[in-house]
């Protein structure tokens, strides 16, 4: 998309993208006050920006890991498809309850997802369908771990904003959360804006009981925040993931307290494979991706450094239908 063709963005839009990456469920009051205008023009200026395609949604950062989860991802290449045969593939896995992500790649492979499960033999259960389907559709594959996810907010939005707030996915920890809060957890990780009267209606409950249920589930960490979906091309921004390879594994911490401070970076993942270190960033251009890779390379002992390029997420929920 050429620069002429993206939807104009003022201070005060930014502002309030900022806000609602920190937090989505903030009302327009709350995101008012703090950004300075009124509610009114507020409202206007969100309700502009998803018909203009830049907000895109938005969703609840679970810690499945203390529902009891483990998290796998797979990167896919594709072999000798058709429209058709992806179109297929892609189909179901959006569908596939234990999916959870689902996103085009540009460079290095074509696909990636990533599955939650209890155990090996779920893992195990769902790979054998998949590939009874869809293994002439796939050439190579890559398959990792996580252990732990963190997810940084998105400072590059605003000049000078150093918001030290993230999340935190993984963990050895569980807790037992009955049906209703099993109901509420599914319903906000596809919508974290949906008001409290619609999740109310919806579950047939009172709002005050689903208000205590979701500060109950915000208190025991299972759910870690609210955040929006930002069409980047829209913002003139890409998203890529970069997986290095060390030479010399004892600089890790120094290179990880680098990134979680860097405007640009917005996870650090933590896996179990063939990668020693993998962050996702933001960029402006290609430019500013080189340039914060030779940085990397310059101060951090890097053998060897893979570019991906995130193309559009096809489904995003932080949880499994559970």
């Amino acid at each position: 998309m050429r620069m002429e063709e993206l939807p104009r963005i003022d201070l005060k839009d930014r502002k309030i993208l900022f806000e609602l990456d920190r937090n989505a469920r903030q009302t327009a009051s709350e995101i008012a006050h703090k950004v300075g205008l009124n509610k009114n023009t507020v409202n206007y200026k969100i309700n502009r920006m998803t018909q203009e395609g830049i907000i895109s949604g938005s969703y609840t950062v679970i810690d499945s890991s203390k529902l009891g989860y483990f998290s796998v991802r797979t990167y896919l290449k594709f072999f000798n498809t058709t429209q058709s045969d992806e179109t297929a593939l892609i189909n179901w896995l959006k569908s596939n309850e234990c999916v959870g992500v689902v996103v085009k790649i540009e460079t290095g492979y074509d696909l990636g997802y990533i599955i939650y499960v209890k155990d090996v033999y779920g893992w195990e259960e769902f790979l054998s369908e998949f590939k009874k389907r869809f293994r002439k559709s796939f050439w190579s594959e890559q398959t990792h771990i996580f252990s732990k996810v963190y997810h940084y907010k998105r400072n590059y939005l605003l000049e000078g904003a150093n918001s030290k707030e993230f999340e935190t996915i993984g963990g050895r920890e569980t807790v037992k959360c009955d049906e209703l809060d099993r109901k509420i957890l599914n319903l906000l990780a596809k919508d974290a804006r949906i008001p409290l009267i619609d999740l109310a209606e919806k579950l047939k409950r009172p709002e005050r009981t689903i208000a205590f249920r979701i500060k109950n589930l915000e208190k025991k960490k299972i759910i870690q925040g609210y955040r929006i979906n930002i069409n980047l091309d829209k913002i003139g921004y890409g998203y890529y993931k970069l997986n290095f390879i060390l030479n010399d594994c004892s600089n890790k911490d120094k290179l990880f307290s680098f990134c979680q401070n860097h405007k640009n970076v917005t996870y650090i993942d933590e896996t179990m494979g063939n990668l020693d270190f993998e962050i996702d960033v933001e960029v402006s251009g290609r430019q500013e991706l080189m340039g914060l890779i030779k940085e990397i390379k310059q101060n951090f002992d890097i053998r060897d450094a893979e570019v991906l390029s995130f193309k559009e997420y096809l489904k995003l929920e932080t949880i499994p239908k559970f």
